[in-house]
């Protein structure tokens, strides 16, 4: 992976690539233009803790997403390292030498205060500052904090779980967003005068099932909708769905890719007697989305 010109390198998982990831970012972006470095990404897939604790971890965005919104803010160049068993019993000082010093000769390492690496996570800041002294500089970052708390991915996905998309924007510095591609239903809406476009998605971490006020987006365009999380209990269902309704909009869109933004929830999925009482619980559900999304644009 080397090559001849120096380097400033940034080490994390970056899953949710949130505020306190944006900052690590920030800071390396300006280290590697004062100095005239090339700057480097170096993140791990599968996660570590899916390869230490063997079990599989909910990200908060898939890797190709991670990815994605890395290049978008100006991450060029990325080190994806594929984590195995090997490398996680490496201890700290084969790890630096091994990932860092043999492969990318840095001149700069920017890592949150609180990083931990090699085995049984027994490397911090300290050990990598002191092993490479004469090598590298390292510049550990304070992380970002919202109302005494400490942002990070743990933290988003608890407030996700609990529907709790505002704060998480707060968080993110975006809306949680969720990506895939428009497959047919059943009709159940168009039949009941309020077509949906159904999400088929490769995200693994769902927020809490309920009816949120969303935006849309579809080839560039932005569009106002709710979004309806759940199973689907009036009409005796089990197996979740993600359906949105688009706000005047009658397209044909299956099989096209959208990306839904969560902008606030509005209520729990209930059980409806009756398809008529669904029907004026979701007109109510539209006029309150109207009326946030009214908000949303005065404070934006």
């Amino acid at each position: 992976m080397s090559d001849a010109k120096s380097k400033t390198i940034i080490i994390g998982n970056f899953d949710g690539v949130h505020l306190g990831h944006q900052k690590l970012i920030r800071l390396a972006k300006q280290i590697s233009r004062d100095s005239k470095t090339q700057l480097i990404l170096i993140t791990f897939r599968p996660h570590p803790r899916e390869i230490i604790l063997n079990k599989k971890i909910d990200l908060l965005l898939p890797y190709s997403e991670k990815i994605k919104l890395l290049k978008k803010i100006g991450v060029n160049e990325i080190d994806e390292i594929e984590f195995n068993l090997q490398i996680s019993k490496l201890d700290p000082k084969a790890f630096i030498d091994e990932f860092l010093i043999k492969r990318h000769k840095p001149q700069n390492i920017i890592v949150g205060k609180n990083f931990k690496f090699g085995f049984k996570a027994s490397g911090d800041v300290k050990m990598l500052t002191n092993f490479g002294s004469s090598k590298y500089k390292v510049y550990p970052v304070d992380m970002v904090q919202i109302a005494n708390q400490r942002i990070s991915s743990t933290s988003i996905k608890s407030l996700l779980s609990s529907g709790n998309v505002e704060e998480a924007r707060k968080c993110l510095g975006r809306y949680y967003f969720m990506s895939g591609k428009v497959v047919k239903g059943e009709q159940r809406g168009r039949e009941i005068g309020f077509p949906t476009a159904n999400l088929q998605t490769d995200w693994n971490f769902i927020p809490k099932n309920g009816v949120y006020v969303t935006y849309i987006n579809h080839k560039r365009k932005k569009f106002q909708g709710i979004t309806n999380m759940g199973i689907r209990p009036t009409f005796g269902k089990k197996d979740l769905m993600i359906e949105s309704h688009i706000f005047d909009f009658n397209d044909s869109i299956y099989g096209d890719e959208i990306k839904l933004e969560f902008v606030k929830r509005i209520r729990s999925e209930k059980k409806f007697d009756t398809v008529n009482e669904l029907i004026e619980n979701i007109k109510k559900d539209v006029k309150y989305a109207k009326r946030t999304f009214l908000k949303d644009n005065e404070n934006n």
